[in-house]
């Protein structure tokens, strides 16, 4: 295999994945590419990592050059980094699809925010990636290579009451620069890539080097972050809005370009205030009802949940919508059992229950829950209603109903 000077193009981009947003960069070639490598180094630093790429030949090829950042940092930090941005060696290999085959080359040199700053050492993430934001190209050191299109986007928050700024936002305005003559964008805009899309199709006057494209949305931004639920309000201080971008130049050759615009979260604060009120509850009544620290406990890392066992049953207790939900386990449906029976006994249990819980499923298993409003709960509540889950399980009632319809586990 020989190893050419045959150039190739990268970007980055987040995505968000399984509830995280993921930086990747993407190579772009004229050729089909296939298995890439990036070597990840952070400068002045030993440390150093390699993430993988492959796929169907294809003229881009991704990798998820985040991970890779976050490697390199857990291994070369022992402290508290007090960098406000780090820089980052790329060395990306990649194999092409061609006959013969051969190997494209390119390092490159990148500064990206620090998004560990003022976080413990001892306190980093061992599972999530991070929120690494765009790093920027540093051309001094590396190859020279530019985009052929400067694409920005207004309206861009940066302070001020973002309540009003999200309401005052039905529309966004994509800049796009080139050198090259363009006749056609095909714009896609969605917020978190949630269900609701903007689609936009424009053609250009070819001979203009700056475009401005306007996409209406349908709901101002307040609206659309309302219909997020307020769930997703809690998991993310702040929301991207995508905008995926289909180019056709004057010689019909179509170009794909990502990019996005970070929005506040206007709720973030009050609801991580919530949790805060609700973990602060638990771990008081595990004092003084278990004589315990819940800090000891093999607690679920999902923020704002916590799960426990106790004398052989399960709890889950946690932030949920615009409650508090604790949830006891009593054991898993029996698949034999006639699913009509078993929705008319759940009924008669409810009934029997009176409010003080909801017998219901939770992924095939029988779970009593009761909802908390997290403005009026307390321990002494949360102590009570313990008591009362204890009571209900052990009553007739509900141990006959399980004797019938309670399945292995």
């Amino acid at each position: 295999m020989n190893t050419t000077d045959k150039p190739f193009e990268i970007r980055f981009y987040n995505e968000e994945m399984f509830d995280n947003a993921m930086l990747f960069m993407e190579a772009a070639a004229d050729c089909l590419l296939g298995e890439m490598s990036s070597r990840v180094m952070l400068e002045n630093h030993t440390a150093e990592h390699t993430v993988m790429g492959s796929g169907t030949p294809s003229n881009t090829r991704d990798v998820n050059i985040g991970s890779g950042f976050y490697e390199v940092m857990k291994q070369a930090f022992a402290e508290t980094p007090a960098d406000a941005y780090l820089t980052f060696i790329i060395e990306t290999k990649i194999k092409t699809a061609e006959t013969p085959a051969g190997q494209l080359e390119a390092t490159h040199r990148v500064r990206v925010k620090n998004p560990m700053i003022g976080t413990k050492r001892e306190d980093w993430p061992e599972w999530e990636d991070p929120q690494f934001e765009i790093p920027e190209l540093l051309y001094d050191e590396a190859p020279k290579w530019q985009d052929d299109f400067t694409i920005s986007i207004t309206p861009q928050y940066s302070e001020g009451d973002m309540f009003d700024f999200l309401d005052e936002t039905a529309h966004f305005v994509l800049t796009v620069l080139s050198g090259a003559a363009i006749k056609k964008f095909d714009v896609t805009a969605k917020l978190m890539h949630e269900w609701r899309e903007e689609k936009l199709s424009v053609e250009v006057n070819p001979k203009a080097k700056g475009h401005e494209i306007t996409i209406d949305l349908s709901a101002n931004l307040l609206d659309q972050v309302k219909e997020m639920g307020s769930y997703s309000h809690g998991e993310y201080e702040k929301f991207d809005y995508f905008f995926e971008i289909e180019i056709t130049g004057a010689d019909d050759k179509k170009h794909k370009r990502k990019v996005s615009v970070q929005l506040p979260n206007p709720y973030y604060e009050g609801i991580a205030a919530e949790k805060d009120i609700a973990r602060d509850v638990l771990a008081e009544v595990f004092k003084r009802k278990y004589n315990e620290d819940i800090a000891e406990l093999d607690i679920e890392s999902q923020e704002g949940w916590w799960a426990w066992r106790k004398d052989g049953v399960s709890f889950q207790y946690g932030w949920k919508d615009n409650a508090i939900m604790l949830y006891r386990y009593l054991g898993a449906e029996d698949y034999d059992a006639d699913a009509d029976e078993v929705s008319e006994a759940i009924d008669e249990i409810n009934e029997f229950a009176a409010g003080t819980a909801e017998l219901v499923y939770v992924d095939n298993y029988f779970v009593l829950k009761y909802e908390f409003s997290p403005e009026e709960l307390d321990a002494d509540d949360l102590e009570k209603k313990l008591d009362e889950f204890e009571e209900l399980a052990d009553s007739d009632e509900v141990s006959g109903f399980l004797a019938a319809y309670e399945g292995e586990s």
